[in-house]
């Protein structure tokens, strides 16, 4: 391939190649340009830039040669010299060549700070000395960052940094170099404090401002920002239809009492979320509704329980008949004599009953089985607490009292099994008997035991028990007041109590899906509660001049903006510009306030990708200063 210069052979104004040109490099060799403008604009660039970085390579070079021999550095040096002159006199004419050597230049000596500062930085490290740590941070970035330190150390470590590049360029430049590299945080953190100026005073005015100022307000009064705008982020109606708010959601004490103060001084907030509140009531109200019973629910669902086991029961009881007493009676008089059951209410549950059964038994010594299934009843009444007065005491010996009722089955479920052939021939109890018959057995078809018409009837009632225990739950947690609606508002604190001193027993009765139901009411109900009463209010002032406690903040500081003074005069002059602007902020407040994901959009802070981009482009300018404004020929 023809070499960049050969092109220029013969070109008009070319002189011929003379021996001192061909001594003086390449380009003259084959006859430069006359002008001194070399070719085009790409060419000129190129070879600028190759320029810039061999003058960068050329200083060490020399400096090599020396170690061996003076005059071999003399040698290098004269000749980078006439080769830089020569290259100077072929293209130094052209704005290209010179924005490419000035590009070449710092090119080549980028990496030297980002190499002294890891060496300066790894020596911090060693040494356990922070500070070192700190200045080669600065040194590797231009002075614009120092890993927390002051402006000082950044401002050491840009005047190492430039003076360093600069002087690999030029080491009559190093000392400039270092006062720019200096000089630059300086300038940055000027021009900073400028533009936020700037920014304070417009942001206000326009949407995404106001966006802005919202939601630096809400990672200032969140009082854990991240972890709240990560639970705003993922929030979702824990009861369907019970939307919650952005401090429901995000259970930070901060937001709560600025979602409290906002509610104090913005009407339209107030009114908005009151009706949010009475929407979340009735949602909460409605979900437990839908799986407790009602009246006319659970009388239907009762009407279909005993339609489809009231025949089956009659049916066993008739062929039941009339039932052994004596096995009961003997039993009981057992469980009389138990030491275990020596005490006054069980020896009175068990007497009772064992009076009432030996009272209704016939002279043969059998009891009709539809007066022992009444006696059964009776027992539940008093199992249940459906009697009061020295019949109700009765229930507090309920173990007993299970055992007669058990009594009474077996005996019930005994003579439901004895089999009856054609004829009306009677057998007897299957337990009694040996041979290929089935239990129950009447007439050659086969008929439902004691037993399983007990466990039909237990499963077709444990919908409607279950029916029964949730609506008491609901009578329960009704607060006596009533929401706008006229709704009973449901309470926190009761179904907390509810579940902690009867969460075990009602686990037994219900289905997981109806408590997993009861513990995300109990979610939903302990969020609302925090959100009303958690964390302090915040100064009803300052959520109303947002606007112009911003831009206090931009020209004097966080720290002092605060201050009776900054609030004073000031604030008070500046709140006759913005009191349009913090009207409209106060109601963009209100609306994230009550849309957890639009205040999790808004507390978005920059991420750590978004600021390393934004920070490259700085930090390439600060350690490119020093040797671009130092560079020959500018």
């Amino acid at each position: 391939m023809a070499a960049p210069w050969e092109k220029y052979q013969g070109r008009p104004g070319a002189e011929p190649a003379s021996a001192e040109a061909t001594a003086a490099g390449p380009w003259t060799r084959y006859g430069a340009p006359a002008a001194g403008e070399g070719g085009g604009v790409i060419e000129n660039t190129g070879v600028g830039l190759m320029r810039g970085l061999r003058n960068v390579i050329d200083k060490p070079a020399e400096l090599l040669a020396g170690v061996f021999s003076d005059a071999e550095a003399e040698k290098v040096r004269a000749g980078n010299a006439e080769n830089k002159a020569a290259t100077d006199r072929a293209y130094g004419g052209s704005t290209a060549y010179k924005v490419g050597q000035v590009g070449g230049e710092v090119l080549a000596t980028l990496p030297v700070g980002g190499a002294l500062g890891a060496g300066v930085r790894a020596a911090g490290v060693a040494t356990a000395a922070p500070r070192a740590v700190a200045l080669g941070d600065a040194i590797a970035s231009g002075g614009l960052r120092a890993g927390g330190a002051g402006l000082a150390t950044r401002a050491a470590g840009g005047a190492i940094s430039g003076g360093a590049t600069a002087g690999l360029v030029n080491p009559d430049d190093a000392g400039a170099g270092a006062a720019i590299g200096a000089a630059v945080p300086l300038a940055v953190r000027g021009l900073g404090q400028v533009g936020r100026a700037i920014g304070g005073v417009a942001r206000p005015f326009y949407g995404a401002g106001q966006d802005r100022i919202v939601g630096n307000a809400l990672r200032e009064f969140a009082a854990d920002p991240d972890a709240a705008r990560a639970a705003l982020a993922s929030a979702s109606e824990v009861i369907p239809g019970s939307v919650p708010t952005a401090a429901m959601a995000a259970g930070d004490t901060g937001l709560a009492g600025l979602s409290r103060t906002v509610q104090a001084t913005n009407p339209t907030y107030a009114a908005e979320l009151t009706a949010r509140q009475t929407a979340q009531n009735q949602a909460r109200t409605a979900a437990l509704d839908d799986v407790a019973g009602n009246p006319g629910k659970m009388s239907l669902a009762k009407q279909a329980r005993d339609d489809l086991t009231g025949s089956m029961r009659d049916d066993v009881l008739k062929r039941a008949g009339d039932v052994a007493a004596e096995g009961i009676l003997t039993q009981l008089d057992g469980m009389l004599a138990n030491p275990d059951n020596a005490g006054q209410l069980a020896q009175q549950a068990l007497g009772q009953f064992r009076n009432r059964i030996g009272s209704l038994a016939a002279a043969d010594g059998t009891v009709n089985a539809r007066a022992l299934y009444a006696i059964r009843k009776d027992i539940n009444e008093v199992l249940g607490g459906k009697l009061q007065g020295e019949a109700g005491n009765l229930r507090y010996a309920a173990g007993q009292l299970k055992g007669v009722k058990s009594l009474i089955d077996d005996a019930i479920d005994t003579a439901s099994r004895r089999t009856t052939l054609p004829g009306s021939r009677e057998i007897g109890p299957l337990a009694q008997r040996v041979g290929p018959e089935t239990g129950g057995v009447t007439s050659g078809s086969a008929q439902p035991t004691w037993r399983q018409y007990l466990e039909t009837y237990a499963r077709e009632s444990q919908p409607i028990n279950q029916m029964e225990k949730l609506s008491d739950v609901l009578r329960t947690l009704q607060t006596g007041t009533v929401d706008t609606q006229g709704n009973a508002i449901l309470s926190a604190a009761k179904l907390n109590n509810l579940l902690k001193n009867q969460g075990a027993d009602l686990a037994r009765e219900l289905t997981p899906d109806q408590m997993g139901l009861l513990r995300r009411l109990q979610a939903d109900l302990n969020a609302s509660q925090l959100a009303s009463n958690a964390g302090r209010a915040v100064g009803s002032n300052t959520v109303q001049n947002l606007a112009s406690d911003g831009l206090l903040q931009s020209v004097v500081g966080r720290g002092l903006s605060g201050s009776p003074a900054a609030q004073g005069l000031a604030g008070r002059a500046l709140n006759m510009v913005y009191g349009g602007a913090n009207a409209q902020i106060q109601e963009r407040l209100a609306q994230a306030l009550l849309d957890p994901q639009r205040a999790a959009a808004l507390m978005q802070p920059k991420g750590p990708i978004g600021r390393s981009v934004a920070a490259a482009p700085l930090s390439l300018a600060a350690r490119a200063a020093p040797v671009a404004l130092t560079s020959p020929g500018r």
